[in-house]
Formats: structure tokens, sequence, C-alpha cells
């Protein structure tokens, strides 16, 4: 591709998605920049639904919630084009988090995107903190950082670091009346772009140094441990491909 194509398909992407963030309908559940402005710094919360009694009960609803938006399963369009992708695709991102009353809450949810220098692709930038006006920003411990992967793929490497980089900032683990949760990130994915439902996800676990792949088979949870990660330093990973069974999760929660 050369400069002037480069340049076409930069000014398309920019105008799809100026258009889209204008047009799209007013959810009171999706926050997103105004045209020209900055990235959010913060997600506000709580969304509608919670508090919830552990984090499984957060993650299943917040699956549901995200998977149900428009455009957040679209695995039939995968080997579409670019702009395709871009116009029907859209990566909703927030945060579970633990409250001072030992409950759980969904940050409400943003679509605002990143892309890839390459244009190949464009991820949801999660915001690195959430302000619940109940209570000091201290008192909030962040428990999972959670998306859809509107193609249904794994976690990418930007998800890998990114989560990585949210736990020098939060720590990579909370106390709750659950006893320690590990932080993790979450790409949940549906099978039917059709009728999307909650069908399944991908987790990665940094403290454990894991990542899982969850699916529900004859109405149950199933995991399997797909992968064990090691970091060699600040910069660089190396990443082993495994199937085995997973730990013995308590509630469906972090090992």
């Amino acid at each position: 591709m050369n400069s002037a194509e480069r340049w076409l398909q930069g000014l398309l992407i920019s105008w799809a998605f100026w258009i889209g963030g204008a047009c799209a309908p007013n959810d009171p559940e999706v926050v997103r920049p105004s045209p020209g402005e900055p990235f959010l710094p913060r997600l506000p919360g709580p969304a509608a639904g919670g508090p919830y009694d552990s984090f499984s009960q957060a993650l299943i609803a917040s699956c549901r919630k995200i998977l149900a938006k428009p455009g957040a399963s679209v695995v039939h369009l995968r080997y579409q084009d670019f702009i395709t992708q871009w116009r029907l695709s859209t990566e909703y991102c927030a945060w579970i988090y633990y409250t001072p009353e030992n409950r759980y809450e969904i940050s409400r949810l943003t679509d605002q995107s990143r892309v890839d220098p390459s244009y190949r692709f464009k991820r949801c930038a999660l915001p690195t903190s959430v302000e619940d006006p109940r209570y000091p920003a201290h008192a909030i411990k962040y428990i999972c950082a959670i998306h859809n992967h509107p193609y249904g793929d794994s976690l990418s490497e930007d998800d890998i670091r990114s989560i990585v980089s949210q736990g020098f900032i939060h720590g990579f683990e909370a106390e709750t009346k659950d006893g320690t949760v590990l932080l993790s990130i979450v790409a949940f994915v549906s099978n039917d772009p059709t009728k999307p439902s909650c069908d399944g996800f991908y987790q990665y676990v940094p403290a454990a140094g894991s990542m899982y792949r969850w699916k529900q088979v004859d109405g149950a949870w199933a995991c399997r441990k797909t992968g064990v990660i090691k970091w060699q330093n600040m910069e660089h990973y190396t990443l082993q491909k495994v199937d085995a069974s997973c730990p013995d999760f308590s509630d469906m929660e972090a090992p």
C-alpha cells in the first residue's frame, strides 16, 4: 500500500469512526468521548443490574450484557476487508470491581477504540480507573478487565500486555470476602452472530501465569488450561501452549 492509499484508508477509517460515534444509538450503558475529544480517562460506575454476590455472577452478567450489544459478535466477518469489519464490529470493554460493601460491580461500558498502526484491527481502549461516586477511589478493588472479541479469537498480545500494565497500577490480587481473587482479563465470545449469547470466554491471570478457555458444555461451565506465560523481563514473554485440566476453581474464580 502506497502513502496515498494509506492516507485514504486512514481518512475512511476516521470518517467511519466519527459517523459511528456521532450516529450511534443513545445507549445509557455505553459511554464514549465526543468526536474530537481524547479517550475517557475513567469509567463511571456502577452499571445497571448489580451489585453481585460473587465474581462469577458479575462475570456472566457482564458477558450477557456485552454480547447483546450491536456488533459484539460478527464471527462471519473475520475474513472480510478491514473497512467492512470496522463498520460492523464493535469491541466493548469495562471493569468488574469490588466495593467496600463486599459486593462485585460492573462499570458502565465503553466502545472507544484504538487502531492498530497497520490497520489490521481496532481494540477497545479500556480506561485505567473506575469512578463510583459512592466510594473514594482508593476503596475500589479491580478484579477483572472485560471485553468482547467480535471474531471469536483468543486473547491478543495487546490484551496480555495491557492487563499486566493494569496490575502494576492496581495490584495483581485483591482481598475479598471470598478470599484472594487474582486480577485477570477476559474476552467474551459468541458462536452465533444472529443470536449472540454467552458461549464462552478466554482468560489470562498474570499472577498465575496461565491462560484458560471457558465454554458451556451441556449447560455447565467447563475450563481448559491453554497456555503458560513466562515473562523474561518487563518487555518480553514466552507463551507455551498447553492443553491441560484447570485448577480447582471456586465459583469460577481465578486460581
